[in-house]
């Protein structure tokens, strides 16, 4: 959301609530980009008072908080590994997402994972204040479509599709890549406990790679190309 956007919307739907003659009460809250309007005609805004949104809505009761800790713990679980890897670990979105679905796994408990980093010399001052890291941030602004992707709409303007295309495409990997690494995993799991179990597993993962059709990423100017 942005102010532009919040704008424009009640201005649209102050016009039509004025052609069919009715008086509306818009009851909005404090995010920063629902800014007042003037000049509304059939349209009232009615704030809600601060600090009542986790009254108000249910997933900020502590849901969403949760959510986020269950998130940083996994965060920190690879951190580990690649600690112990020798490596640098780099998250990308994609790892992200992987993260998200597994936020129904079992609860990780944080204070291990705080231990195991401070046995490799990096240390967490505050477990609390970590999986809170983000509890001022700023989430939205008054900014307008254009201060968020100017790049974008000024790439699409200038016709310059195919560059945007190359910089946005995800990592490739080919189905004999997949399959290779998918037979690393195989030998690996061999001699491990349940090992039938798991080559099973690792069968139908490989059925699924088989018969996978690659399709081309979209470039995220795409959902951009017509915004003015």
């Amino acid at each position: 959301m942005t102010a532009d956007i919040w704008e424009k919307t009640l201005r649209r739907w102050d016009l039509n609530f004025s052609k069919q003659k009715r008086k509306v009460a818009l009851i909005a809250d404090n995010c920063t980009a629902h800014s007042t309007v003037d000049a509304l005609k059939s349209i009232e805004l009615v704030f809600l008072p601060k600090n009542s949104t986790c009254v108000l809505q249910p997933l900020d009761q502590d849901i969403i908080q949760n959510f986020k800790a269950t998130y940083r713990k996994l965060l920190l679980q690879d951190m580990i590994s690649a600690i112990d890897r020798k490596e640098q670990l780099q998250v990308s979105v994609l790892n992200a997402i992987f993260y998200i679905d597994q936020n129904d796994d079992e609860d990780l408990p944080l204070t291990e994972l705080a231990e195991k980093l401070r046995n490799r010399d990096y240390a967490i001052p505050d477990e609390n204040l970590y999986t809170k890291i983000d509890e001022d941030l700023a989430t939205n602004s008054e900014a307008s479509i254009q201060d968020i992707v100017p790049n974008v709409l000024n790439s699409n303007a200038e016709g310059s599709d195919d560059e945007d295309d190359s910089e946005c495409e995800k990592k490739s990997v080919s189905t004999s890549n997949a399959l290779k690494a998918i037979d690393d995993l195989r030998c690996f799991l061999t001699n491990s406990e349940a090992a039938d179990e798991h080559l099973k597993a690792i069968r139908d993962l490989e059925k699924v790679v088989l018969t996978t059709k690659k399709s081309r990423q979209s470039c995220i100017s795409e959902n951009f190309k017509y915004v003015q």
